[in-house]
């Protein structure tokens, strides 16, 4: 055999060889192999895997969201009815008017469960009554996700009557009176009852006009009457020519 001939078998074999080598790592990286074992699977039919068949659970919160839209008109529903109770204030105490800050909570049929104002200025305890027995009279947004809701609206009241405005006294004017009162007012709120915001007007004989109470919580409700009471039966010093308006706290 010439040298040409040997050397071109050699290097013919050398190829052969490596297309060989190149066939079995193509098969290898195409998957020709044993292929990767699978993740074990559970069976969705074995008990362990399978939930309770019971009713879902009730995921309800004690407080849930209202429509702040439908709050408002609810209250501006209401006005009409607000404005009467404040018109037959004014024919007990001439000079009411003032602020007010309803507290309020709905439960799921749109009714109110609670209704206290916790802040006040009108100085009438009947008028104050009037106002949240109104808004006790709507059907209320029913809450949602929880079985109560709560609500809070402010409203200012002018004077009805068009009379000179009362004289606005510190409550210092009045501290002598609530002291000699003390024993009484503390009975009143024996219960354990939460903190009273007061506003009242004094005639020019020191004899009380009228008195309205701000309360910290719905149940205080009999405490802030006998509150009311208790100072209705007070003398306080006269204001001079024109009855007063204050407001303390106690």
């Amino acid at each position: 055999m010439s040298d040409f001939n040997r050397t071109f078998t050699a290097s013919a074999s050398r190829v052969a060889g490596c297309m060989l080598a190149l066939g079995l790592l193509s098969q290898a990286a195409c998957g020709g192999g044993d292929p990767p074992p699978k993740a074990p699977v559970q069976d969705l039919d074995d008990d362990s895997g399978k939930r309770s068949s019971g009713s879902p659970l009730d995921v309800s919160a004690e407080i849930g969201a209202l429509d702040e839209g439908e709050v408002t008109k609810t209250f501006e529903a209401a006005l009409p009815d607000l404005e009467a109770c404040m018109k037959s204030g004014a024919s007990r105490v001439e000079f009411i008017g003032g602020a007010v800050q309803f507290s309020l909570k709905i439960n799921q049929g749109g009714s109110l469960s609670e209704a206290y104002l916790e802040r006040t200025t009108l100085g009438d305890r009947d008028t104050e009554k009037c106002l949240l027995t109104a808004l006790g009279k709507r059907t209320w947004p029913s809450p949602q996700g929880g079985i109560h809701g709560l609500a809070h609206k402010g409203f200012e009241f002018d004077m009805v009557n068009d009379v000179r405005p009362p004289v606005i006294w510190d409550s210092g004017e009045v501290r002598e009176t609530l002291d000699s009162l003390s024993d009484k007012i503390s009975e009143c709120k024996s219960g354990g009852a939460g903190d009273f915001e007061v506003t009242m007007y004094v005639g020019t004989s020191g004899q009380v006009l009228g008195a309205g109470v701000a309360q910290s919580n719905a149940s205080d409700d009999t405490a802030a009457d006998c509150i009311v009471g208790v100072l209705k039966d007070g003398k306080f010093k006269s204001p001079g020519s024109w009855p007063a308006k204050v407001s303390f706290s106690l």
